[in-house]
């Protein structure tokens, strides 16, 4: 069996793994010094603060705690001391780059060359072509001379386009900036820690430790992935730690977070119940701090943030409502799509558009279908109105129906809008669980004198279970975490997105206005993390409806 290895650069060992497990040790001490001394700079300096306080810490933290690892793995002489202490280096080489990139404002380099890159491409054109000159020649095996030429040509216009993009000048400012006593200690650093990386991973120390070859393959696989690890650490898993700490705090995401504990979650969730009497107003009956939600009689139901409650009454409206207009029609559309009918892809194509069009895009057009007074949707209702006044005895009057200015309809047109993006998605789902079904069922059933709707009842339906779990689980998740098609369908409402009277307010528009409007990060963060609970939950119960359909 092939197995896939790091390649071996050829750099000089300097010390015997004996010698350089020991050597690694004292470095291991050395550097766990350095990092503690950090970490305590971290949180004593008021040069940080913030984000940059925040960020330093945990950076520091980890490696703290992988460099004792790797001190007392090396110390026992064991295996994960050389995994760790190879973690260690190879995060601080990493570490070093990015510092390094980020202070000679490498990032913003990259976006300016983004924004330059129209003028290299007639440059980039000719060196292409250049070079398919040049292929061509030696294939042919002749035109010596004009290959000789092509390749000139194909240097000079790489050239030209690199001066043409600002990339040289570019280069030329990284590297005096590098040249600074600064950078040059980075590059340093750098330069260090990755060769101890390197020696290392060498096969000697491994001997030298007895690692075993799973291990040895392991580690192997976890550094080919590695670029995917961080990336996944640094944008979603690290942000979501990071979210549930701020959720714990007073954030504005200036200043140093301030610890509240659990406050934040419940000052969200809390509630109160009274019960009015003799005249009492709701708000009289209710605990200090608490406001109307609802009424039911004389039960009057308070919260602390009523705007909150209100937008998880929405979204679960919404839910009920867009869920199954979402995935029952789409099983009814894949089912008359699984044909072969002339042009049949044409209409499958057709209806998957919607799903892969911009949501912005989207929601302006509905924005305009839904308009009162000039919006199709209620010129075509007018017209059947009309159509149907011509019948003696029926006399109708026009709704002209306020799609988004009517509290009562508004969260039904974010229904209509949601239903029509995705029911042509879901349908390609469902065709794709149908062309699945082994036509011989229908084939036996047929023999066996069943309906259409028997067997769409008795073979279809049961043959379709994990891919309706599939297509209820996502679409539900969606609809739980509905906020673009808000915003751009009322945009000037306050908060955005809310709708008249908040009727379209949902949880996330609701922590989108508390976190980027007000600057209220801890408590929009703890909004997230209810909002997480909530979808985990939904997502639970349709494992557990799935497993025991399977396992009945």
């Amino acid at each position: 069996m092939t197995t896939l290895s790091l390649p071996q650069l050829r750099l000089p060992r300097l010390l015997g793994p004996a010698t350089w497990l020991r050597a690694l040790l004292a470095w291991r001490i050395a550097h766990t010094v350095v990092v503690a001394a950090g970490l305590w700079w971290a949180l004593t300096s008021e040069a940080l603060e913030g984000p940059g306080r925040i960020a330093a810490i945990a950076a520091a933290s980890i490696i703290l705690l992988i460099d004792l690892g790797g001190v007392v793995g090396l110390a026992l002489r064991r295996s994960f001391g050389r995994s760790l202490s190879l973690a260690a280096d190879y995060l601080t080489f990493l570490g070093a780059i990015l510092v390094l990139f980020q202070r000679n404002d490498v990032f913003r380099g990259l976006d300016a060359l983004g924004a330059t890159f129209i003028r290299g491409v007639p440059f980039g054109l000719i060196a292409i072509l250049a070079w398919v000159v040049t292929g061509w020649g030696e294939q042919q095996g002749t035109l010596v001379q004009l290959r000789r030429i092509a390749r000139y040509v194909a240097w000079f216009a790489v050239g030209a386009m690199l001066l043409a993009v600002g990339l040289l000048p570019g280069i030329a400012t990284f590297l005096a900036r590098t040249a600074e006593p600064y950078g040059l200690g980075l590059v340093t650093v750098a330069l260090v820690s990755g060769y101890l990386a390197w020696r290392t991973f060498q096969s000697d120390v491994a001997e030298e430790l007895e690692v075993t070859n799973q291990t040895t393959r392991t580690l192997d696989g976890l550094l080919f992935a590695s670029p995917n690890l961080l990336g996944f650490t640094a944008f979603f898993a690290g942000p979501l730690i990071f979210s549930l700490f701020v959720s714990l705090t007073e954030w504005d995401a200036f200043g140093d977070p301030e610890f509240v504990g659990l406050a934040n979650y419940a000052q969200i969730l809390a509630l109160n119940v009274g019960i009015a009497s003799g005249g009492q107003s709701p708000s009289e009956v209710l605990a200090p701090g608490y406001f109307t939600w609802f009424t039911v009689g004389n039960v009057v139901v308070g919260a602390q943030d009523v705007m909150f409650w209100r937008s998880i009454r929405n979204i679960f409206v919404f839910t009920l409502f867009a869920l199954p207009l979402s995935t029952i029609p789409a099983l009814f559309l894949a089912t008359l799509l699984n044909s072969k009918a002339p042009g049949i892809k044409v209409f499958r194509a057709i209806y998957f558009v919607p799903s892969i069009a911009g949501v912005v895009a989207v929601a302006l057009i509905w924005r305009q279908l839904f308009d009162s007074t000039i919006g199709w949707l209620n010129y075509l209702i007018s017209l059947a109105v009309s159509g149907l006044n011509n019948i003696p005895g029926l006399t109708l009057t026009d709704p002209r129906i306020q799609w988004l200015s009517d509290a009562d309809i508004a969260l039904f047109s974010l229904v209509i809008v949601f239903s029509w993006m995705f029911i042509g998605y879901n349908a390609v789902l469902f065709l794709a669980g149908l062309q699945g079904v082994d036509r011989t069922l229908y084939e036996a059933a047929m023999i066996d004198g069943a309906n259409r709707w028997q067997r769409f009842r008795n073979i279809t339906l049961p043959s379709l279970r994990p891919t309706t779990f599939f297509v209820v689980a996502s679409t539900g998740i969606l609809t739980l975490q509905l906020f673009g098609e808000n915003v751009v369908l009322f945009p000037t409402t306050t908060p955005i997105g809310a709708g008249p009277q908040n009727s379209t307010l949902t949880p996330v528009v609701y922590l989108y206005e508390q976190g980027f409007r007000r600057f209220a990060f801890g408590y929009a963060s703890a909004v997230a993390w209810v909002l997480f609970v909530l979808i985990f939950l939904f997502t639970l119960v349709q494992f557990r409806r799935q497993r025991a359909q399977a396992e009945g």
